[in-house]
């Protein structure tokens, strides 16, 4: 069954962190590679996913890996600077969540929620995240930028999977309840 609404889709160390101190997400580099031939999901998610959105500080991470890897699928940036747009299919968002995340549930069947944490916190201060689909990877860092540190109300998550991965990656998928 593809999913259907907007699903927040990160990779974060055990303790809750998507980056280190710096930003940096070097410390995934040996996960990727772990399990030849097994992305983790990955492809067989993003060929469910119509659209993308991300905060300007995964963009221009994103845009510093290279080739810009989702091809032309329509991605919205959520940002109040002038950035250099990677496709044509890259647009910028300076709107509030609220108000704009209604207009991407009618215009995509499949909204990716790539990143970053700020805007994670955005969309569910907004209730307007419908799953989950969290990978764990099995580092301690310590610190660094945190997926969750409030700012939103509490929700209720119904466990969808949970998958092991020969890598130690474990991804936990929930449902989110809506703000009753």
């Amino acid at each position: 069954m593809t999913p259907r609404g907007i699903t927040l889709y990160a990779a974060m160390s055990v303790d809750g962190y998507l980056a280190d101190v710096e930003g940096g997400v070097g410390w995934l580099e040996p996960f990727e590679t772990a399990a030849e031939g097994d992305d983790g999901g990955y492809s067989a998610f993003f060929e469910t996913v119509d659209c993308l959105v991300m905060g300007s500080v995964t963009y221009e991470l994103v845009l510093g890996f290279g080739e810009w890897p989702y091809g032309d699928t329509p991605t919205y940036v959520f940002t109040g600077r002038t950035l250099p747009a990677a496709t044509e299919a890259v647009q910028f968002v300076d709107r509030p969540v609220g108000g704009f995340a209604p207009e991407l549930r009618r215009e995509y069947d499949h909204v990716w929620l790539v990143g970053g944490a700020a805007l994670a916190r955005s969309f569910l201060r907004a209730d307007q995240v419908d799953r989950l689909r969290l990978s764990f990877v099995p580092v301690l860092l310590g610190e660094g930028i945190p997926l969750f540190s409030g700012g939103y109300d509490g929700r209720e998550l119904k466990l969808i999977d949970v998958t092991t991965r020969d890598s130690g990656i474990v991804e936990h998928q929930y449902e989110v309840a809506s703000e009753a």
